[in-house]
This record gives structure tokens, C-alpha cells and sequence, in this order.
């Protein structure tokens, strides 16, 4: 699912968007590992940065600012369910045993593969342009950008963040992604000049410091 979601939705938002939303997956593996899993206890500055998380996405996704604005509202919501998609993910494996980190990373792409299979035929069947026009715009670039996406940013990336789950638990694999909002922005403002405006530079302070809080070890 998060595959698809977050593709989809990068269509309609800046990247510096997706990756910040993405961000917020600390915030839910802590609240999915402690109501749910049981494998994580609450500090005193826990629901302080809960606080400041949540209202970081709301500054962040900036609802008030138009009404023309409600397909990036809807697509930034999309992001961050997506977020909770990988924050599951990243408790649930912890509760595999005996099984490795390449093992792990290699069943969850082959499944995502297969589910994704029967989704590019729905989405050639929506599309009201021929299959062969479709198919002409693919050009070399294009494959070499995705099979780096998929091959290292996926897979490598997978496999490293499983290992990680492996040696210590989700909560602490799930820090990693404090990284993604700066690399993010960095990124963003270096190949794709993407704007960074008050709300946007308010919020993604607010969520990478609330996830600091609800992760920091006291």
C-alpha cells in the first residue's frame, strides 16, 4: 500500500512534502508499539512530543490556506496513512523470529510485487489514453531512475532497516527517518527548486523535534 500511495500521491505534492509526512513515522511505530504491541513503556516527554508531532502535520498540510488547496490536503493525508503503513510494518517484523533481514526484505518486495501486478492492468484500463502511447513515454532515463529507486532505495534500504529492527526494535529503526525531511529538503531545493515557505519550515520543525521527544531515551 504505501508503495502505491506515496507514488500516487508525489504526483500532486512537492517531494519536500512527501518526505516530511513520511517523517512522522517515528511518532506512529511509538504509538502502534505501545498500545498494540506492548513493547514499548510512556516517558514523561512522550505526550509532549505527541502534541507537537500532530500539530506539526496540521501546520504542515496548512488546511485553511484555500479551498483550491483540497486535493493537496487529500494527497498529504494519503502520505501520512502511508506513514502509519510502515510504522506497522516495522513493529510487526520485530514479532518475526528466525528469520533474516534479507529474508524479510525479499518476501515483503516479492508480495508488493505481485499485488502491484494486477494494478498496472486497473490502471491501463482507466486510463483513457492507448497502452502503446503509455508505453512511448518510457524512455531509458526513466527505467534507469526507477531501477535505482527500487534496487537501492528500496531494497538495499528495506534490508538495512530490517537488520536494524533485528539488532535492537522498531521504535529504534523507525529514528532513521528523522533523516528523510532534511535529506528531503535538501534534495528538493537542489534538483527540483522547491519553495520552502513559513508553515512548511514550522511544521517539519515540529514533527522532527516530536519525534525526538517520543523516541528519546531518558
Amino acid at each position: 500500500m504505501p508503495f502505491n500511495l506515496i507514488s500516487w500521491s508525489e504526483v500532486y505534492v512537492d517531494s519536500l512534502v512527501a518526505s516530511t509526512l513520511i517523517g512522522t513515522m517515528p511518532i506512529f511505530t511509538f504509538i502502534l508499539s505501545f498500545y498494540f504491541f506492548k513493547t514499548k513503556s510512556p516517558k514523561n516527554n512522550v505526550y509532549l512530543g505527541l502534541v507537537l508531532g500532530f500539530f506539526g502535520m496540521y501546520i504542515f498540510i496548512n488546511p485553511n490556506e484555500s479551498v483550491s488547496n483540497d486535493k493537496h490536503i487529500y494527497f498529504s493525508l494519503l502520505i501520512i496513512l502511508s506513514s502509519m503503513f510502515y510504522a506497522f510494518s516495522a513493529n510487526w517484523v520485530k514479532t518475526l523470529k528466525n528469520q533474516s533481514s534479507i529474508e524479510l526484505a525479499f518476501c515483503s518486495i516479492a508480495v508488493a510485487t505481485i499485488i502491484c501486478i494486477p494494478t498496472i492492468f486497473i490502471y491501463f484500463f482507466i486510463q483513457s489514453d492507448p497502452i502503446d502511447l503509455i508505453f512511448s513515454r518510457i524512455t531509458f532515463s526513466n527505467m534507469v531512475s526507477a531501477s535505482v529507486l527500487g534496487i537501492l532505495c528500496t531494497g538495499l534500504a528495506i534490508t538495512v532497516f530490517f537488520k536494524l529492527i533485528e539488532i535492537e526494535n522498531a521504535v529504534f529503526a523507525s529514528q532513521s527517518n528523522y533523516l528523510i525531511p532534511c535529506f528531503g529538503f535538501l534534495w528538493s531545493y537542489i534538483f527540483m527548486d522547491e519553495k520552502l515557505t513559513v508553515n512548511l519550515f514550522i511544521g517539519l520543525t515540529m514533527i522532527v523535534y516530536g519525534a525526538f521527544l517520543v523516541n528519546k531515551r531518558v
